[in-house]
């Protein structure tokens, strides 16, 4: 059973192995940060059952994931940034990716960021866009302009842009002017995607 998002593959594997806690992706805070430049900060949160691993074995693992990716791709693309965990087994890591499809490539999961043109181009855009002003949604339907940034994923997670969000589709909440949580229906099922539209 896949508790979390394989934002980071390691830490899911082990978090399987232990069982469920029951908490929601946003109470475990779960996210991905896109950069001006492009590059990508993903981080997870979660409780680690120290019965079954300990945090330097932990750590050991995902370092070890993280050097066999990027020796596969015959350069650093994705780098381990941060890894915490306390006497509780409460687990923080975070992971710094190059760019979109250097997340993709490791975590196994669609994960676009970049210009609308590109974005339609391979995902088509589709979906029913909704407008989104100040960090609110409006009545209107939106229009994806083709000077506007677009992340496309498959994952239930939170999402922080460098600029302010102007249009998303049904399947994501609004939390701020730069941020957004995806609320996919079935991560298990027919691959769904969420966009959500920058400037």
């Amino acid at each position: 059973m896949k508790k979390i998002s394989q934002l980071i593959v390691i830490l899911m594997a082990a978090v399987m192995m232990v069982g469920c806690t029951g908490t929601s992706v946003a109470e475990q805070g779960n996210a991905v940060q896109i950069e001006k430049d492009g590059t990508i900060t993903g981080s997870l949160v979660d409780v680690l059952d120290q019965s079954y691993y300990d945090a330097e074995e932990l750590k050991s693992m995902i370092v070890d994931e993280i050097a066999g990716a990027n020796n596969t791709q015959g350069s650093t693309v994705v780098e381990l940034s941060d890894y915490k965990c306390d006497d509780a087994g409460n687990v923080k890591v975070k992971i710094k990716y190059t760019n979109s499809d250097a997340y993709m490539s490791f975590n196994g999961k669609t994960f676009f960021s970049g210009d609308a043109v590109t974005a339609k181009d391979t995902y088509g855009l589709n979906g029913n866009f909704l407008d989104v002003q100040d960090g609110k949604i409006t009545t209107d339907e939106a229009v994806v302009s083709e000077d506007a940034k677009v992340v496309v994923l498959s994952e239930n997670l939170n999402v922080y842009v460098p600029g302010k969000i102007v249009a998303i589709t049904d399947n994501v909440e609004i939390t701020g002017k730069k941020s957004a949580s995806v609320k996919l229906a079935d991560e298990n099922g027919e691959e769904e995607l969420a966009y959500i539209v920058y400037k």
